[in-house]
C-alpha cells in the first residue's frame, strides 16, 4: 500500500505545474516556458519617508506603466530607480545626480 501524501505536500506540487488560482481551481496544468525561469527576485522590508510630490509622481508613472500593459508595483520601480541612482554615484562619485542634489546642504555634525 502506497504511503499517503498531505494535503500541503499535493497543494506544493500543484503549485509548482500551475499558476495563481488556476493551481486550485483547473484540471489543466498551465504551460511551462522551455527556458530557465528567473528567480524571482526577493525583497527586503525598509522604511524611508518621502516627499509627497515624489510619491504622486511615482503613482503616476506607475500606473502609465500599467496603462502600457507593464505588470509591476511601486517597489519595483522604486528598486530599479536607485540601483540606477547608485551605479551612476559609483561611476562618478562626485559628478552623479546624488552628489549634486545633497551638495550645499547642511552636514550633520
Amino acid at each position: 500500500m502506497a504511503k499517503r501524501i498531505s494535503v500541503s505536500k499535493r497543494l506544493a506540487d500543484d503549485m509548482t505545474t500551475k499558476k495563481g488560482l488556476d493551481a486550485l481551481f483547473s484540471d489543466a496544468p498551465v504551460q511551462q516556458s522551455t527556458s530557465t525561469p528567473a528567480k524571482p527576485k526577493r525583497f527586503e522590508k525598509g522604511t524611508f519617508y518621502f516627499d509627497p510630490d515624489d510619491l504622486a509622481q511615482l503613482e503616476k508613472v506607475w500606473l502609465h506603466l500599467m496603462g502600457q500593459g507593464i505588470r509591476c508595483n511601486k517597489s519595483e520601480i522604486v528598486s530599479i530607480l536607485l540601483s540606477a541612482g547608485l551605479e551612476e554615484h559609483e561611476r562618478n562619485p562626485a559628478g552623479s545626480l546624488l552628489a549634486q542634489r545633497l551638495t550645499g546642504k547642511r552636514r550633520r555634525s
